[in-house]
């Protein structure tokens, strides 16, 4: 083996040109393939640092399709007492608080959970300091402790062990540290402090069963439970609150989910496609490869032949040439990991935001097994082939006529045409998709938004409710800060919000007060939102009809509401909505639903992302009507983003020392953020097209060469019995475009299905698009006519006399 490993080096080395080209274009196929399946790897294949997360379930409410929602606090309670499929069922509600009082650190806002004590049971983590919640500390009246996370415990106490029975302040409240969980536990949801749920269980609004407060409930199944069998237990438990309950539990119906699938489940498909793009990139650089050594064994015919003669067999001319595709596939492994780990940052600054696997992309045991796995079946795919080939060739008809001017066996030649037909099939396979994901792209970058994001920063702030527990404590501070911001140079205009476009949102029920208050499970849905300040004018959303929020609208006022054009344009068809009244809860602990006027009409805004849910209409409500203390703050500058959120953070701490900012950025950002998923797929999918088009371009033009090369003594011939060179183009254009005509074929059948496939992945745009495939197949006509025009020109150049006289 070793005189195998120095004879394929040495054979390596003579042909320095063939070397570099095939290790580039194997390594750029493995590269992307390694890559991908970093990000495949890290997002679906690595297991969840919990015990046995396979039996770990996530359970929610739901009244159809695409109508998922949080569980009410009531229904947890039947579900946990009535349930004989799971060890434990815990729920989990997050919030923020403002972490405050700590020595030499300024405030700061931190993830928090509320849990119940049996959640650390689920997860199966013990606390690596102290402990997590016992029972007494679990309930009503208990006393307020809290666990951290190790970030919290690094960041803010440096690792003290001290910090087991110190006192923190959060939302201006004391809590005693009673333990530090592992740095690998953070759930739910990136968490940095765990609290007790059942400390607020005796909160009389999370009583109610038309209340869904954003409580997310886990599970952790039994010993031998399918996740078929608890899905068809729970649900039979909600049919039955169903009928105990119909008036609030009308049509509600539990989802459970697998952990994994809760939290990168709609990433999935995408992430699949990925990959399959990415192999077929793979399979073409394979075929490139296999025509390019085949081409190769061809010219080495007269040597194999002599090796034959002196007794070899054909299974080591078939090991010799599989040595040389080895050290080829090794030596493009080796480059194309370092492509991988070139591009990771790439795909990590791409790759959506809040999904914590996604930042975690690593070349770890798996991805390097991958890559040797990848490179060893690369040498099989274009190695074994052209070997098997070379190793069958006429022994005495080599040794006679060498190789120069010799012509393949038809086998042979048609074989390498098929290469190059699969290589075009699988390119405009690739070269369709990358068009309808941009196109799919394009136009969720021009959806009407409804507002201006360009030069409106944004800002969050919660506000504690021990220390702002009225409307006007919070009017207070948010008049003095939106005054401060307001004076700031280069501010034209500042609003607050509280449930704003693509930062949070908050769903209300309402009905028009003539028609009467319907059941819990028959009232309408809008989305409801608080303002303050200029809101409409710093978002540019125009006032279409009536009055904005004056200063007349206050707490003691009657109550009035905004509405979008689309609930005008939804619920009163043909009629003046303004003056009308809506039934509409907006929040108020003390009040619940309140008959609002409706004074104005504005222009619609989209206030999720495209991808989260169907638009509802928005009803507006005055602050000073709507208690809130989770605020974000809208600034209209021209000021730089560093120097914006320097001054809004020492405007709020002037009025507040305690209070942090958090979240501070651009509103464009947050815009670009919801297009994540769609951005990194027609990111990398262009990629992988215009790569496959590359290689597809210079397998054809190989074959072209090679091809004209070896009909250089029947081009002679031609030309020396009068034919033109325009004829001698026209035979060699006619075979590759010969190749394009029967690759195209093969292609658009299996596009046709691809474009269904892709169909789910994309936004306003049809999978069938004959604009689409004619682009693509005008770019492969182009990048055909491209790689036959160059052999074709020198073949019609070819002197017959010389060409003969080589012969």
């Amino acid at each position: 083996m070793l005189n195998d490993i120095r004879f394929a080096l040495r054979q390596l080395r003579k042909s320095p040109a063939f070397t570099l080209i095939a290790v580039v274009t194997l390594a750029l196929g493995i590269g992307a393939n390694t890559a991908i399946f970093s990000v495949v790897n890290a997002v679906l294949l690595r297991p969840l640092p919990y015990a046995d997360a396979d039996r770990i379930m996530v359970l929610n409410e739901s009244s159809g399709p695409g109508q998922d929602y949080s569980v009410a606090l009531p229904d947890y309670f039947d579900w946990r007492n009535d349930n004989t499929v799971f060890e434990h069922l815990a729920a989990t509600h997050k919030e923020s608080r403002n972490l405050s009082g700590i020595p030499g650190r300024d405030p700061e806002r931190i993830s928090c959970a509320f849990v119940t004590r049996n959640f650390f049971n689920i997860v199966g983590i013990d606390a690596e300091v102290g402990r997590t919640f016992s029972e007494d500390e679990d309930k009503v009246g208990a006393p307020p402790v809290v666990v951290i996370g190790d970030r919290l415990w690094q960041r803010a106490f440096n690792r003290d062990p001290g910090v087991i029975g110190r006192s923190i302040t959060l939302h201006d409240q004391n809590y005693t540290v009673i333990g530090v969980m592992p740095r690998q536990m953070t759930s739910p949801q990136d968490t940095d402090a765990w609290l007790s749920m059942m400390r607020r269980s005796n909160n009389a609004v999370w009583m109610q069963r038309f209340v869904h407060p954003m409580i997310y409930v886990w599970g952790k199944l039994k010993p031998g439970v399918s996740v078929d069998q608890a899905r068809v237990e729970m649900k039979t438990i909600a049919a039955r609150l169903e009928k105990t309950y119909p008036d609030t539990n009308g049509q509600e119906t539990a989802v459970v989910t697998p952990l994994l699938e809760n939290l990168v489940g709609k990433y999935r498909t995408n992430l699949r496609l990925l990959l399959g793009a990415v192999g077929l990139v793979l399979l073409i650089a394979c075929a490139n490869l296999a025509n390019l050594f085949a081409a190769r064994g061809a010219t080495r015919a007269r040597e194999f032949a002599i090796h034959a003669a002196v007794g070899a067999t054909r299974g080591q001319v078939i090991k010799k040439l599989l040595v040389e595709s080895f050290l080829i596939a090794v030596l493009g492994g080796v480059f194309g990991f370092f492509i991988a780990l070139w591009v990771r940052d790439s795909l990590i600054a791409l790759s959506p935001g809040g999904v914590s696997r996604f930042q975690q992309i690593s070349f770890d045991l798996p991805v390097l097994g991958f890559t040797f796995l990848i490179a060893s079946l690369t040498t099989v795919l274009f190695g074994l082939w052209p070997a098997w080939q070379a190793s069958h060739a006429d022994v005495q008809l080599a040794l006679k006529t060498g190789s120069a001017g010799s012509g393949d066996p038809p086998s042979a030649r048609r074989a390498r045409d098929w290469l190059v037909i699969s290589e075009i099939a699988l390119t405009l396979n690739l070269l369709v998709a990358a068009a309808l994901v941009l196109k799919s792209f394009s136009k969720m970058q021009a959806l009407q938004l409804g507002y201006e994001p360009r030069n409106l920063f944004t800002a969050r702030l919660e506000l504690p409710w021990k220390t702002y527990s009225s409307r006007e404590k919070i009017g207070t501070f948010t008049k003095a800060l939106l005054d401060k911001v307001t004076a700031l140079p280069g501010v034209q205009s500042a609003g607050i919000g509280s449930n704003s476009p693509l930062m949070g949102g908050w769903q209300t029920g309402f009905w028009r007060e003539e028609k009467g208050r319907p059941q819990p499970s028959d009232m309408l849905n809008a989305d409801l939102e608080v303002v303050s300040g200029d809101y409409f004018q710093t978002f540019k959303v125009p006032l279409l009809r009536g009055r904005l929020f004056n200063e007349r609208d206050t707490k003691d006022s009657p109550r009035v509401i905004i509405v979008d054009q689309a609930m005008a344009e939804q619920y009163f068809p043909g009629e003046d909505p303004i003056g009308k009244r809506l039934g509409v809860s907006a929040g108020n602990d003390e009040e619940g639903w309140v008959v609002s006027e409706i004074v104005g009409i504005v222009a619609r805004m989209r206030f999720h992302a495209i991808d989260e849910m169907a638009p509802l209409p928005v009803i507006y409500c005055s602050m000073a009507q709507a208690q809130r203390t989770s605020l974000g703050l809208f600034v209209r500058s021209s000021m730089s983003t560093a120097s914006l959120s320097k001054s809004i953070r020492d405007v709020a701490a002037s009025i507040d020392p305690n209070q942090p900012v958090y979240d501070a950025r651009p509103m464009l950002d947050r815009v670009k953020e919801s297009w994540g998923t769609h951005r990194l797929l027609s990111f990398l999918f262009s990629i992988f097209a215009g790569l496959a088009l590359v290689l597809a371009t210079i397998g054809l033009y190989g074959l072209l060469a090679y091809t004209t090369l070896k009909r250089v003594r029947e081009i002679g011939i031609r030309l020396a019995l009068g034919a033109r060179p325009a004829q001698i183009r026209g035979l060699v254009l006619s075979h590759g475009l010969k190749l394009l005509l029967i690759g195209s074929v093969f292609g658009l059948v299996a596009a046709v299905a691809l474009s269904r496939a892709l169909q789910s992945v994309l936004f306003e745009v049809r999978g069938i698009d004959p604009r689409i495939y004619l682009g693509v197949g005008a770019l492969l006509f182009a990048a055909t006519f491209f790689a036959s025009w160059i052999p074709a020109r020198r073949a019609s150049r070819v002197d017959p006399i010389v060409a003969l006289r080589t012969e």
